[in-house]
């Protein structure tokens, strides 16, 4: 797979599956624009990234949930580069709530980066992906028994399925794709939205692979080479895909 001279854009580049994702795509010799809100945390991915090829990334330290957010960052990596062939919506957040909840906050929260975000950025990043004939990757979770506490999870999960596939119908006859990748139990930042403190994150994916039928948690780079594949023009068919790579938790 070669990306030379292609312009990807991956959100939530800061960490876990869109930090993997991006030194993937450098390593393949891609021009990156990558986004994050940890800058710490996504300078230290933008410099993988220009250590694998000496193509320096686009850094853009931006909350995508912010008015304007999405336009700025086309308008940014337009400027910059001249086009948009990927767009990687990776930027993601896991919260527990329930309808017992009267508060709409962590649902509205939820929804705004989880499923707003990944609609407006591939309305904004269309008209230029129609001149290279591009397309879009949602990386959200593998289809999973409903559980309660994750209610607007479900949700959104479901919803993003629904507007990949529906999405990639519109867009097929306009030569662009768009394709889900949905991965399992992935050792990524979530736990810390859910309170779990660092010394016991270890602990507590232990617990979670011993649940799994490959007693084995997922690392983000194996995502990452997925969603590169998928991203690729390996398969110039492969449009409203579903690729799940679970290690078969959801069927259990």
């Amino acid at each position: 797979m070669d990306f030379t001279g292609k312009v990807v854009i991956v959100t939530g580049a800061s960490s876990g599956i869109g930090a993997a994702s991006a030194k993937l795509f450098a390593a393949h010799n891609a021009l990156l624009s990558i986004v994050g809100r940890n800058e710490e945390r996504l300078l230290a991915t933008a410099k993988a990234c220009e250590e694998a090829k000496g193509n320096k990334p686009l850094c853009i330290l931006l909350d995508l949930t912010e008015p304007d957010s999405c336009e700025k960052l086309v308008r940014k990596t337009v400027d910059t580069f001249g086009k948009i062939n990927v767009l990687v919506n990776c930027a993601g957040k896991l919260c527990c709530t329930s309808l017992f909840d009267n508060s709409m906050e962590i649902f509205d929260d939820l929804i705004a980066l989880n499923l707003r975000v990944p609609y407006k950025l591939t309305q904004q990043c269309l008209p230029h992906m129609l001149k290279t004939k591009g397309n879009i990757v949602n990386v959200f979770s593998a289809p999973m028994r409903a559980r309660p506490g994750f209610l607007p999870a479900n949700m959104i999960r479901d919803a993003l399925e629904r507007f990949t596939k529906s999405s990639a119908l519109e867009l097929a006859a306009e030569g662009v794709r768009m394709n889900a990748v949905r991965p399992g139990y992935t050792r990524t930042n979530y736990l810390k939205n859910l309170n779990v403190d660092d010394e016991i994150m270890d602990d507590t994916y232990d617990m979670i692979a011993e649940l799994l039928p490959t007693r084995k948690v997922i690392e983000p780079e194996e995502i990452a080479r997925m969603v590169v594949f998928t991203a690729s023009d390996t398969l110039p068919n492969l449009n409203s895909a579903q690729m799940v790579v679970d290690g078969s938790a959801s069927q259990f």
